[in-house]
């Protein structure tokens, strides 16, 4: 399979065949977050977000990562709040979704209707169902956890796109287990850790926010 990125990966189980998206479960930010810790750009620590690497990527959706945390950062460089910038990516979901449809692995289709133009991205389905076996077979303890594998497992928990995959009990009880960092090593662990718990954070206050202006 294409080597994709952890934002990638998650756009493409977030999508549905159908083309739409499971929009309760869209925290891209969290995925782009946990591939910024994984390469050495950002650290994470307290749930406080730090660029480490700020030379240019050349992946647009990487520089402008490293541009708004730095921002939000200001003149004094104090650390971000990893729910800031999780919130902030809200509308890169599109972003990764063109560029998956710019390599061939989604279809991406526009409709005009008056003055609105909504837009369709239906995921590859070989692509999707090998990235979910994936999740699944590490839901079954059938293949070793590495730290992108770890991340997707709990991303896919913590945003609660798990449910809509069809796995039994005991695999969404091992999602959970890989989700709070257990049997992992300790940098894994905590990154992990803080990553989902600033999707918790994100998704209540979301919750809020809707229910105060229903």
């Amino acid at each position: 399979m294409t080597t994709l990125s952890l934002p990638e990966e998650f756009v493409l189980l977030l999508h549905k065949p159908n083309g739409s998206y499971y929009a309760s479960s869209n925290h891209v930010g969290a995925a782009e977050l946990g591939e910024l810790v994984l390469t050495g750009r950002v650290g994470i620590e307290n749930k406080k977000l730090r660029v480490l690497d700020a030379e240019p990527s050349g992946t647009a959706w990487i520089d402008e990562s490293i541009a708004l945390i730095n921002r939000k950062a200001g003149a004094k460089n104090k650390p971000v709040a990893a729910t800031t910038y999780i919130q902030s990516r809200g509308p890169a979901r599109k972003q990764h979704a063109e560029a998956l449809a710019a390599r061939g692995l989604v279809r991406h289709e526009r409709t005009k209707w008056l003055m609105f133009t909504s837009n369709s991205f239906t995921p590859d389905p070989g692509t999707r169902d090998v990235l979910i076996a994936r999740v699944r077979a590490a839901a079954r303890n059938e293949v070793a956890l590495d730290e992108r594998l770890a991340l997707l497992a709990a991303l896919v928990h913590a945003t609660g796109l798990h449910s809509h995959f069809g796995l039994d009990r005991a695999e969404r009880k091992r999602l959970k287990e890989i989700s709070k960092g257990e049997q992992l090593g300790e940098a894994v662990r905590d990154v992990i850790a803080q990553t989902t718990a600033a999707i918790a954070v994100t998704t209540a206050a979301a919750a809020s926010a809707g229910a105060a202006g229903s």
